[in-house]
């Protein structure tokens, strides 16, 4: 049975970092057969939807997915050339669960903004005028507001955080790549087992711990936290970085399910 659904993430896993990443060449025919074989491609990326688009723009890939899970929390499905809508309604679930976790964690936020207005190195993040997250100088102090904002929130146990290197997005603890991926394997009628998840970073981990993707990957380049979890899952760590990577893991489970 051939791969389903493919959900990769985009910065470090499709892509390297730097303004001039690109894919590799690899993978260009693996994208291309599981579109032949009838399956779907989804990039599950932190990045808001224009700045997604921007980056597939330039990492000169042989097709657009069929799918941009974007900020974490939301789905849009590609309707034609350069022409995307929101998928079910998960978007608006997301923002409505998310305006109303925030009307609860009122003094989260303002201990959150009370860091960012008297340290250096710790910036405010906004996604359409609202409050989405933080962004820090490095990755140390990115790692000591991960514990700040953790204890700060002890009394809001569903407030909840996705990370990477030096930022931070705010969230429901129920709503991260995850979930989406879970939304939308439903809405496209998936089984669990015919999803392939592939990411190297911290909140690629929701994706990557067998409850959304009956199989898991990273590329080499992962970090060591993620690594143990696509273990733990019985997932495949390919000894390539990024784009060869994520072609390593394809053909890997690709061959495991003929």
């Amino acid at each position: 049975m051939a791969i389903r659904l493919l959900s990769t993430d985009f910065d470090g896993t499709l892509i390297g970092h730097g303004p001039a990443a690109r894919t590799a060449m690899e993978l260009t025919d693996h994208l291309r057969k599981i579109r032949a074989d009838g399956g779907w491609w989804a990039v599950n990326t932190g990045r808001q939807l224009w700045f997604a688009l921007e980056g597939l723009e330039n990492a000169h890939l042989p097709h657009d997915p069929d799918f941009v899970l974007t900020s974490e929390k939301e789905i849009f499905r590609r309707v034609g050339e350069g022409d995307w809508e929101a998928y079910g309604e998960w978007n608006a679930h997301t923002e409505r669960v998310t305006a109303q976790l925030f009307d609860r964690a009122g003094g989260v936020l303002q201990a959150i903004e009370a860091l960012c207005r008297d340290e250096d190195g710790y910036e405010l993040l906004y996604e359409g005028g609202g409050l989405a997250g933080l962004m820090t100088a490095n990755e140390a102090m990115m790692d000591r507001a991960a514990e700040l904002v953790a204890r700060w929130a002890q009394d809001v146990p569903e407030f909840s955080f996705n990370r990477n290197q030096v930022w931070m997005r705010f969230a429901h603890r129920d709503i991260h790549k995850g979930s989406s991926l879970a939304e939308l394997a439903r809405l496209l009628g998936v089984a669990r087992e015919d999803i392939l998840a592939i990411g190297d970073h911290l909140n690629d981990l929701p994706m990557l711990d067998g409850s959304a993707a009956g199989m898991v990957a990273c590329p080499a380049n992962a970090v060591e936290e993620v690594k143990e979890v696509v273990q733990s899952a019985g997932g495949y760590i390919s000894s390539k970085s990024w784009g060869a990577g994520v072609a390593d893991a394809i053909r890997h489970f690709s061959i495991a399910k003929t």
